[in-house]
């Protein structure tokens, strides 16, 4: 019970990849999926919204929101 308080809060260490290990291991994980989560699409509409666009920036601005607003 102590040791895992002491994990808990961060004292113990876990083991950390190093080195080609860690190469390794990141290579090995895969996304979860190609397609974007309603999170990730409202973030990135978000990101669009905050934005200053002029001319025909404006118009490029409106496509792409139309195409990722019909994500959701």
């Amino acid at each position: 019970m102590f040791k895992k308080l002491l994990e808990n809060m961060g004292l113990l260490s876990k083991k950390i990849a190093v080195g080609q290990e860690a190469i390794d291991k990141a290579n090995n994980k895969q996304p979860s999926s190609d397609k974007l989560t309603e999170q990730e699409v409202n973030f990135i509409l978000t990101k669009l919204r905050q934005a200053n666009y002029t001319g025909a920036e404006f118009e490029m601005f409106h496509t792409v929101w139309m195409k990722i607003s019909n994500l959701k």
